[in-house]
């Protein structure tokens, strides 16, 4: 298996669309900055079969190096075990060209392509990778969205929900940049008030949203006062990730995320989409409680994604 380095503008051209974002050739070109350098690997035999994105960081290869996940993608999706075999051992010899000291890669949670994502989780073991994160990842399927969505889920996620709409919160979608960076501030103040770093600011989100389809939302309570928000950016075909959301400090009591989760499900049904990503409610493999029962009682599936590391 042949490992060719090519610019940004090859990679698109011969891995257009590849199964998620993060993984195209723009995506990582829009954040090259934040590696010393970043290559675009495709790996081929009689013909190309995969591609692999990421960037060098002190001796060490990140596959993503600014994104949640990354790792291969393909041409076809139909990529046999043994090609998967042949790219990873190319790929370590490629390493040991470059003196590289590691290998760091972070796949996508199984809802994106199962198959092809168990693939590679098989192949990288068995290629002696470690095992250095497992964390658990929450994603809604719309097909569990109804009329009859508020008497699956948990009891108190129907109770807080009742709640919700007694007090006539408003959902409503941005429509221009002075409204979503009304979005983006009450995230910000909900992360300052938790205690969290915003890891985008909202000239990078502003700046991503140019190349990747996206939306903003608010939820206003009854006064027309804005206190909750999401930034949800669409990855994949028929997949949506939640980037942010979150509300104001002192408003829990009107029940704004169960409102808010279910007006996101709801609008994005109505688009066709298939899958909302929630995201990981876990740092390191260790699980934040409060988030993942909170995604659990709002009718969230769980499912784990790996990262894998490798000392070359």
């Amino acid at each position: 298996m042949e490992i060719i380095e090519v610019s940004a503008e090859e990679f698109k051209s011969i891995i257009p669309n590849p199964y998620h974002i993060f993984g195209s050739a723009p995506f990582v070109e829009l954040n090259a900055d934040k590696a010393e350098d970043v290559y675009y690997l495709l790996f081929k035999d009689s013909k190309y079969r995969l591609g692999l994105t990421g960037g060098v960081r002190g001796s060490s290869f990140y596959s993503p190096f600014s994104a949640p996940f990354g790792g291969f993608v393909f041409l076809n999706d139909d990529v046999r075990i043994s090609i998967l075999d042949e790219a990873i051992t190319s790929l370590l010899e490629w390493a040991k060209d470059k003196q590289l000291i590691s290998f760091h890669l972070t796949l996508p949670p199984p809802v994106y392509n199962e198959s092809f994502i168990s693939k590679q989780v098989n192949a990288l073991y068995r290629k002696k990778f470690d095992i250095s994160n497992i964390d658990l990842s929450y994603s809604f399927n719309l097909d569990n969205f109804s009329e009859t969505y508020p008497s699956s889920i948990w009891r108190n996620a129907r109770k807080n929900l009742k709640i919700a709409f007694e007090n006539e919160l408003l959902f409503v979608e941005c429509k221009n940049n002075e409204e979503k960076k009304l979005a983006y501030d009450i995230i910000r103040k909900n992360r300052e008030a938790r205690g969290f770093p915003l890891h985008m600011s909202w000239e990078q989100v502003l700046k991503t949203t140019q190349l990747i389809p996206s939306g903003f939302f608010l939820v206003k309570d009854s006064q027309g006062r804005a206190i909750a928000s999401a930034v949800i950016f669409h990855v994949a075909v028929k997949i949506v990730r939640v980037i942010y959301w979150g509300d104001l400090p002192g408003v829990t009591h009107l029940k704004t995320m169960n409102f808010l989760s279910y007006k996101v499900f709801e609008h994005f049904k109505a688009q066709g989409i298939q899958t909302v990503d929630i995201g990981i409610s876990t740092e390191n493999s260790v699980p934040n409680h409060g988030l993942c029962e909170f995604k659990e009682s709002i009718g969230c599936d769980i499912n784990t994604k790996f990262a894998f590391t490798k000392r070359i």
